[in-house]
């Protein structure tokens, strides 16, 4: 276990909807938030790979950061309903077990992008570090405010992290959809 407290695995959310289609959307969030907390130097962030693949195993969250030599762990969970999200983060510090910091957003789907950068922010607050690279005003860290574009974007990367012929064309062709409802979307096209 790492002893330094600069260092972080962002495990996958669990999917609250009741909808096993709407895995791909609380994958996406946790990947997002992922991808803020990784852009900072001061921090260092187990990768995705490894993380997410203690999704849906019994492990507690000690066993988690010994496994991914990290000090600090986010986990959370996403319930989406309609054009509502309900979105609980608890970082939790392996060294102790305990909770470290905690909050529950409870917003319109239109804010998911707001949400994300917020979460974000609160980690790196209660870690002590300066977050690299944050948005703008006016901006957010996922490049898109369409959430048309956003959720095809989400459910490419949910296909195309399945590794398999089938799903990667079918990513492709979201990942297509996604740039034409958002043409200045880059990560669309980055897909």
């Amino acid at each position: 276990l790492s002893s330094d407290g600069k260092s972080i695995a962002v495990l996958p959310f669990v999917n609250m909807s009741g909808d096993r289609e709407n895995a791909y959307f609380s994958d996406g969030v946790a990947e997002e938030i992922l991808n803020v907390l990784a852009r900072t130097p001061d921090l260092h962030v187990a990768a995705r790979t490894s993380s997410f693949s203690f999704q849906d195993k019994a492990l507690g969250i000690p066993a988690i950061a010994r496994a991914l030599n990290v000090r600090m762990v986010l986990e959370g969970s996403v319930r989406k309903q309609g054009e509502r999200v309900r979105i609980a983060a608890q970082l939790i510090d392996a060294a102790t077990d305990d909770e470290v910091w905690s909050q529950t957003y409870d917003r319109e789907l239109k804010d998911i992008f707001a949400i994300q950068d917020e979460i974000a922010r609160a980690i790196g607050d209660a870690m002590e570090v300066k977050l690299a690279g944050g948005p703008q005003p006016g901006k957010n860290s996922v490049g898109t405010t369409n959430l048309q574009a956003y959720d095809l974007y989400l459910r490419g990367i949910a296909l195309w992290q399945q590794r398999r012929g089938d799903a990667l064309w079918q990513a492709i062709d979201l990942f297509d959809q996604s740039t034409r409802a958002d043409p200045k979307f880059a990560q669309g096209y980055a897909g």
